[in-house]
């Protein structure tokens, strides 16, 4: 699931090094916005088949807690 979710980062974040992406959060990528965001969430939605609701965007703020977001979303599915 972690590559996974890694391409997902490298779709929306490009220019982040594949190193950088598990560390990357909002406070850490200048382009992550709130459009990232919400295009980050369709990305994962879409690769992994959920549907996220929007008031879990919040959550969206590091590869870390999208982790942990995507985990419960899967494990409860």
């Amino acid at each position: 699931m972690e590559e996974r979710l890694k391409k997902c980062f490298n779709a929306v974040f490009p220019d982040l090094s594949a190193d950088e992406i598990p560390r990357s959060s909002s406070a850490s990528v200048a382009t992550w916005d709130s459009l990232a965001t919400v295009t980050l969430v369709s990305v994962i939605e879409e690769e992994f088949g959920i549907m996220i609701a929007p008031e879990d965007y919040e959550y969206m703020i590091s590869f870390d807690l999208v982790s942990q977001c995507l985990e419960s979303k899967t494990v409860n599915a």
